[in-house]
């Protein structure tokens, strides 16, 4: 007697909405966060690591409120080096090695700014101070660069950004690279301020070194009426 095979079983739940900080809850698309849901239970199911660790994976949102923005700095996706992600865009854990796009903006920090080379790659005084360091897919496959491009996160980031611009006034959006302007010319711009600049990656640097993006951010800020950024880092 043939018997009916049991249905294959459901990847285990990621509950992502419940780690979204409570005051950035009504910027997120939540039917675009249960789609990336789905995709990230389908890697745990088949046994595929993901990180940052999912504690981290808010972290950009935990440390600036949708009030205390004034930089939008926005990045592509985590570092796929297993464990240096910290979930901020281009931030790696303290202890990590500063990557080269990183060590490229801290070369351009000392050269626009005069401040020092800092000690690590951990960007969580940037946070602290207003920046939102903010990818655009928040998770990544160690190893696997983009690997988790096409998981939905576009969509959920995206409309975070474009939510925070309907509802605010007077953000300077960092748009370093192609990809990364690519995303803020599609946003609500009208009492913000744009600053570009060649992707700090080592294939780009030639042109990203000289392009003062630290002073014309804080020039923005400004004439929007607030204070410069404050850039220092340990």
């Amino acid at each position: 007697m043939s018997t009916t095979p049991p249905p294959p079983a459901a990847p285990p739940p990621v509950d992502l909405a419940e780690k979204v900080p409570e005051a950035w809850r009504p910027y997120v698309d939540r039917a675009a966060l249960a789609r990336v849901e789905a995709f990230l239970g389908g890697e745990v199911a088949a046994g595929r690591r993901i990180q940052p660790l999912r504690a981290q994976v808010f972290r950009a949102l935990e440390l600036v409120g949708p009030d205390d923005v004034r930089v939008v700095l926005c990045g592509q996706d985590p570092y796929p080096t297993p464990g240096v992600p910290i979930g901020l865009a281009f931030a790696v854990t303290p202890e990590a090695p500063v990557p080269g796009s990183l060590r490229n903006m801290f070369t351009e920090l000392q050269a626009d700014l005069g401040l020092p080379l800092p000690s690590s790659g951990d960007l969580t005084p940037w946070a602290s101070a207003g920046a939102l360091l903010l990818n655009a897919s928040l998770t990544v496959a160690p190893n696997a660069p983009a690997s988790h491009s096409a998981a939905g996160w576009h969509d959920v980031t995206f409309e975070l950004l474009r939510r925070l611009a309907t509802a605010r006034t007077g953000l300077v959006f960092l748009a370093l690279g192609r990809h990364a302007q690519n995303v803020v010319q599609r946003l609500p711009l009208d009492g913000h301020r744009v600053v570009t600049a060649a992707h700090p990656s080592p294939m780009s640097a030639r042109m990203f070194h000289g392009s003062r993006p630290y002073s014309r951010t804080d020039q923005a800020l400004v004439e929007l009426g607030g204070p410069p950024f404050d850039w220092r880092l340990p």
